[in-house]
């Protein structure tokens, strides 16, 4: 690919001034089209098929002729910093550069098409980087992140859309509606980032627990710190010592967002968080947070449900706002829980739960709430040794004390992740709850349960009388939701006032580093044409994908046979340049990132 380039443009070199510029575009983009990766005098483009797809579309011909459209790009680059880019994400030295008057006028041949380019694909990374994020999350960390491509379809509709009228801004408005949650972070990094209140302000001392009713010096700072925090004054007493009910409604809300235990009690862990509000880095944490956000949320509907994985919980959200919540359990740093995105579409009431590989491997004998199926014969034997893995699956029976509790919540995906009940009540009352192997154990899944349903028969008394049978049951949902999966280390409230979570699974660095460099090139999906199916006998039955074989071993009161994930391990197991030169065009081929390591 490097060898037919350089030829290519040594080629244009020579005929490129008396012939017409638009004729050696197509070209160009040819050679650029397959390439992994791809710079022109010096900048990176971030997808050259994407790039090669959008002038054929618009007939192969110069897009920037209009000086007022680059003015356009450069503003929205400079103001994408309120949604914690960079300017320099979107090439912004190249659109000043390009936008002064009579540069793009000046430049003939190749530097021309090359100019044409850069600003396309500043177009191309604006679309992309506001509706998808600036980074894949496969390749910030494969193991722990998931996500489908980019749209190149969507991504291509943008870029025309935005070039369709009058003013780019006006015109890119409305192509990325955010959900409440972003627009609140978002406010909040403009918030803080003009915060200077806090400089120069003492951190606040360590001691003894601070409750209301308390009286000690330390209550005044506490309450001077919260009022710079939030920006405004703690409503209270005369007498600054004193902790009382204003004071502490305060720190409930501060804990509350910070995802804290919202008991009005400043202990460690909320003196720990009060005084992170003064570091630096704090609103680089906004930033990294505001794209981890933008990895999930496209096309995200008004209902949904919302696993916050470092804040250990989950709300449930109709008409677009949180409705519902209830505290959560997640996996320890050594078993995460992944982030990502899909769809619930059924539960499960009195499930059954086959042993991981893992567990059943160090068991021995087992109570009979356990049976064991040959995993030659697939029948149920009467003996055996259930540690034997390798000949035997372990199943355990529905019941009060079954390792998934009285409900499941399904979302079929691959990392066999997914919501459900716990036998464990008690570990819900700690602070800290990543305990689990992957899987979200949720405190009030009944509760979850009759608000996801949602329907008549289905309230909470027509649940419990489903679960006191004992039976299996499987109930799908009358309208399928998404489920997001989300690690988020800082969240805000609505009027902006940011929490800061502790970073559990040591995320936060690698995507620091990542979000702060450029990006080369990305995942992106385009259409393929289609093949034509294989011929099939005429009585031959077509097989539905995804058919799941009904164990004949599970006492459910109904068989289903659509397509799901079969998983039932509870916790996830199983799963610049100048103005008339030449343009140096470079590309360099590399190997595909495959993810690695799933759960």
């Amino acid at each position: 690919m490097r060898c037919r380039l350089v030829g290519l443009f040594w080629f244009l070199a020579v005929v490129s001034a008396p012939a017409s510029t638009d004729g050696l575009l197509r070209p160009t983009l040819d050679s650029i089209r397959d390439a992994r990766t791809v710079a022109v005098e010096g900048v990176p483009f971030l997808s050259g098929r994407l790039l090669a797809e959008f002038y054929a579309q618009r007939g192969d011909v110069l897009v920037w002729v209009d000086p007022a459209r680059i003015s356009g790009l450069l503003g929205l680059a400079q103001r994408s910093v309120s949604e914690g880019f960079r300017p320099e994400d979107f090439h912004v030295e190249s659109l000043r550069r390009l936008g002064d008057p009579g540069v793009l006028e000046s430049l003939t041949g190749n530097a021309r098409i090359a100019a044409d380019l850069v600003l396309s694909d500043a177009l191309a990374r604006y679309v992309h980087h506001h509706r998808y994020g600036k980074l894949d999350p496969i390749a910030v960390d494969s193991k722990w992140h998931d996500r489908p491509p980019a749209s190149g379809e969507v991504l291509l509709a943008d870029m025309h859309l935005a070039l369709g009228g009058k003013d780019l801004e006006q015109s890119l408005s409305a192509l990325f509606p955010r959900p409440f949650w972003y627009d609140d972070l978002k406010n909040a990094l403009q918030r803080f980032t003009a915060q200077t209140a806090l400089a120069g302000l003492p951190p606040l001392p360590a001691g003894s627990n601070l409750v209301q009713g308390s009286r000690h010096p330390r209550v005044a700072m506490l309450r001077e710190r919260l009022a710079r925090i939030d920006g405004a004054a703690v409503p209270g007493s005369s007498d600054a010592d004193l902790f009382d009910t204003a004071l502490h409604e305060s720190v409930v809300s501060f804990q509350r967002r910070s995802g804290l235990t919202a008991d009005g009690v400043v202990g460690p862990s909320t003196l720990a968080a009060l005084n992170g509000h003064g570091d630096e880095t704090k609103a680089e944490q906004i930033r990294i947070n505001l794209e981890r956000m933008r990895w999930l949320y496209q096309d995200l509907p008004e209902d949904y449900v919302f696993v916050d994985v470092a804040a250990y919980k989950v709300h449930l959200a109709r008409g677009g706002d949180f409705v519902w919540s209830t505290r959560v359990i997640v996996g320890t740093p050594e078993t995460q829980t992944p982030m990502f995105r899909d769809t619930m579409d059924h539960l499960v009431f009195n499930p059954t739960w086959t042993v991981p590989v893992s567990i059943q491997k160090k068991m021995g004998r087992v109570s009979g709430d356990y049976r064991l199926v040959d995993r030659r014969t697939g029948k149920q034997v009467g003996g055996g040794n259930a540690g034997d893995y390798t000949r035997y699956r372990l199943v355990q029976a529905p019941g009060p004390k079954n390792a998934l509790g009285r409900v499941k919540f399904m979302f079929p995906n691959s990392h066999a992740i997914y919501l459900h009940d716990t036998p464990g009540k008690a570990a819900f009352g700690r602070q800290a709850r990543a305990l689990s192997n992957g899987c979200v154990r949720v405190e009030d899944p009944l509760a979850l349960a009759e608000a996801i349903l949602d329907q008549p028969g289905w309230d909470r008394s027509g649940i419990d009388r489903v679960v006191e049978r004992g039976r299996t049951r499987y109930v799908d949902l009358a309208d399928t939701l998404p489920v997001l999966l989300y690690y988020l280390t800082a969240f805000a409230d609505e009027q902006g006032k940011v929490g800061f979570r502790q970073d559990i699974y040591g995320r936060d660095e690698s995507l620091r580093t990542a979000f702060s460099g450029p990006v080369l090139r990305t995942r992106i999906a385009f259409p393929e044409p289609p093949t034509p199916e294989p011929s099939r006998h005429p009585e031959q039955p077509e097989e539905e994908p995804g058919t799941e074989t009904p164990d004949p071993l599970d006492p459910s009161t109904s068989v289903r046979l659509t397509r799901r994930d079969s998983a039932e391990t509870p916790d996830g197991e199983g799963r610049s340049a100048t103005k008339a030169a030449e343009p140096e065009i470079s590309t360099v081929d590399r190997p595909e990132a495959s993810p690695a390591g799933r759960l």
